[in-house]
Parts: C-alpha cells; sequence; structure tokens
C-alpha cells in the first residue's frame, strides 16, 4: 500500500480469490489510459516481480467490486 511511485486509492482480492485489484490515480490528459497501464504493468514487475493482467488494458473492462471486509481504501 505504501508504493513510492503511486498512491494507493483501493485494494482488494479479486472476486475470483485469485489476484488483487490495485487502484491508483492517473492522469489521463497528459497521457492515454494504455500508456499510463503499460508503465504501471511494467513497474509492477520491475519492482515486484508482478505480471499485471493485460486484459486490463481495456479501459471499458468490467471491474466487479466485492464485499472485502479486509480490503484497503485510502481515506
Amino acid at each position: 500500500m505504501d508504493d513510492e511511485q503511486f498512491l494507493t486509492e483501493l485494494c482488494f482480492v479479486s472476486p475470483s480469490g485469485d489476484g488483487l485489484k490495485w487502484v491508483v490515480s492517473i492522469n489521463t490528459e497528459l497521457y492515454p489510459h494504455e500508456l499510463w497501464f503499460d508503465a504501471t504493468r511494467q513497474y509492477l514487475l520491475d519492482r515486484y516481480g508482478i505480471d499485471a493482467d493485460k486484459a486490463c488494458r481495456d479501459v471499458s473492462r468490467a471491474c466487479f467490486l466485492p464485499h472485502d471486509p479486509g480490503c484497503y481504501v485510502r481515506r
């Protein structure tokens, strides 16, 4: 939750239980979502060894929010 490059807004276990949903703020006036996603995906791989799901590059892809009492929400 305490990454030096990205401010975590929300983080929770995916509805399938197999993944983690990490929500960070981006500025799409500077760069489009796809460019942010590609850079963030590479950052996660380089920094943490985590290979993000490339299907999430599609900004219109649905994201279901489960009831997760252990989720992190920045306040």
